[in-house]
This record gives structure tokens, sequence and C-alpha cells, in this order.
């Protein structure tokens, strides 16, 4: 079992209630959580910390998550990016973002589909 404490994640989404709800899960649970009200923000998060995973939604005013996630710099190790939206992924999504996202979830994701989401991509970037 992975400490949550040392997991540092980002939970990037302009729908405050959704994104406060995400922290909340996330910090009940054990995680170290930022919070981020949009692209730009989220931006500025990853560039003064070393997030392990990025919560990310696919729409958000000045920035939306497709540019988050293709302005975010090439060094290692770069952050498991979990993509969050309420509406469907469709597969030019998927192919632009190619494996630069672990995950896709559709919000508002239940609990267990959003603790299981940070800790599978945990398990990819942290020793057991």
């Amino acid at each position: 079992m992975i400490d949550g404490a040392k997991v540092l994640v980002l939970v990037a989404d302009d729908n405050e209630g959704i994104r406060n709800t995400s922290a909340a899960i996330l910090r009940a649970v054990g995680y170290s959580v930022t919070e981020a009200q949009d692209g730009v923000e989220a931006l500025e998060e990853l560039s003064q910390k070393p997030f392990d995973v990025v919560l990310l939604d696919v729409r958000m005013p000045r920035l939306d998550g497709i540019s988050v996630v293709t302005d975010l710099s090439p060094t290692p190790p770069p952050p498991q990016i979990v993509m969050v939206s309420a509406y469907d992924f469709g597969a030019d999504l998927r192919q632009l973002l190619g494996d630069r996202v672990f995950r896709y979830l559709k919000k508002p994701a239940p609990p267990k589909d959003l603790i299981g989401a940070v800790s599978a991509a945990c398990d990819r970037i942290l020793p057991p």
C-alpha cells in the first residue's frame, strides 16, 4: 500500500463543486491535494511542484485540459494524467493525447472510480 500523504495530486476543474468534492474525497483517503480552477493555474502549480497525479478537466476557461497536456514540459518524470469531463471522450481526443493520458473519467466520477484511478496511477509511478 502506498502512503497517500507522499503522493502529490493536482485537481484542476473550473466547476468549483466538482473540484472541491474530488479534492475532499482524495484528502479523506490520505492524498496531498492542491486545487486549480483552470488550465493556467494548473500549469503554474505544475511548474512549482513535482505532482505525481493530475486530475484534469477537458473544458476549462482561459486554458483547457488538452492544452495543459500538450504544454506540459517533457522533463521526467511526467505526472500521471487522468482526464475528466462531463462529455464523452471521442476517438479524436484519445488519438491527440495518446499515451500522455493514463485514464479518462466521466464526471462527476463516483468516489470509488476517482480513488481507483489515482491509486492505479500511483501503482505506475511509485514502488510498492
